[in-house]
C-alpha cells in the first residue's frame, strides 16, 4: 500500500506547561505502533519544543478554546477513516494500545478514559477529555466539533459536557476505558487506565480537585495542607517516570517485587 493512502491517528494535546513534552513523546514513539502525527498547543518556550511536533500553535487558553484552534489541523490533515485522539499533556500509553483501540472502534464509535472521582456524582460514568478517541469522520462530516469547541455544562459541574449531549443525540454508546491501579497512592492522581494508559491528573496545576475536597469536608483538613501534600507526593512520582517509567508503572499495577529507587 503506498505510504500516502495509510491510515493514521492524529493526536492532539495541549501543554500549558512543558514539563510534559518529552515524557508524553518518548511514551508515544514507544507504544503507538502505527501511523501518527501529533499537533500540540505550547502554552510555554514555544521556541524551544515546537520542531518535537508535526505541527505547533503558540498560546494558552481553555481546553475548549485551544480546542477550536487544534481541531483544525484535523481539516487540514485527516481523512474521514483516520483516528483522531485527545490527550492531556500528562496522560501517555504506558503499554502498546494500537490494537486494543483499533479493536474498540470496530464496536464503539467513541472510545474515552473515564473517572467518576473526578465527577461532583461518581456514579456518573462520563467520558473525560484526557483520553478520547474517534473517526475523523466525526470531525469532517459531522458536528462533534461543535460539542468540543465551547464549555457545555449540563448542570453538573461537568464544562465537557457536550460530548455527552453528543453522544445521547446520536444515539451512540461509547467504550469507557476504566482505571485499573491496583496501588492507589490517591484516590485520582497517578492513575493507570485498562493496564495501557496513565494519567497524572493535574500535572500543570494547583493539585486541587474533588477527592481533595470531599476529603477537606469530611476531615475539617485545611485545603491547602492538602494540596500541599499532594504537590510533594506529585514529584516524587515524577521523578520516578523520569527515572524508572516502566518499574514504576508495573509498581502501580502491583506487577513490580523490586525496590523502587
Amino acid at each position: 500500500m503506498d505510504r500516502g493512502t495509510l491510515l493514521m491517528i492524529h493526536i492532539l494535546t495541549i501543554h500549558f506547561k512543558d514539563r510534559w513534552v518529552d515524557i508524553q513523546k518518548k511514551q508515544l514513539e514507544k507504544f503507538v505502533d502505527e501511523e501518527y502525527k501529533v499537533y500540540t498547543r505550547l502554552g510555554e518556550n514555544y521556541n524551544e519544543h515546537k520542531d518535537k511536533f508535526d505541527e505547533a500553535l503558540d498560546g494558552s487558553g481553555h481546553w475548549t478554546e485551544s480546542m477550536k484552534v487544534l481541531l483544525d489541523f484535523i481539516h487540514k490533515n485527516a481523512k474521514p477513516d483516520d483516528k483522531v485522539l485527545l490527550l492531556d499533556s500528562d496522560a501517555f500509553p504506558i503499554k502498546p494500545i494500537s490494537s486494543f483501540l483499533n479493536e474498540k472502534l470496530k464496536d464503539y464509535p467513541f472510545v474515552s478514559c473515564q473517572e467518576p472521582e473526578h465527577e461532583i456524582d461518581n456514579t456518573r460514568k462520563i467520558p473525560h477529555p484526557m483520553f478520547m478517541l474517534f473517526e475523523a469522520k466525526h470531525i469532517l462530516e459531522g458536528d462533534l466539533e461543535n460539542y468540543l469547541n465551547r464549555i457545555i455544562d449540563d448542570g453538573t459541574g461537568t464544562w465537557w459536557a457536550g460530548v455527552i449531549g453528543w453522544l445521547g443525540k446520536n444515539n451512540y454508546e461509547y467504550y469507557p476505558i476504566e482505571r485499573s491501579n491496583k496501588i492507589n497512592l490517591h484516590k485520582l492522581y497517578f492513575g493507570v487506565y485498562e493496564d495501557m494508559i496513565y494519567h497524572h491528573w493535574a500535572g500543570s496545576r494547583k493539585m486541587i480537585t474533588r477527592p481533595d475536597r470531599r476529603r477537606a469536608a469530611e476531615t475539617g483538613e485545611d485545603i491547602e495542607v492538602i494540596a500541599a501534600q499532594n504537590h510533594q507526593m506529585s514529584e516524587s512520582v515524577f521523578e520516578q517516570i523520569v527515572n524508572q517509567p516502566d518499574d514504576f508503572m508495573d509498581y502501580l499495577m502491583d506487577k513490580y517485587k523490586g525496590e523502587l529507587g
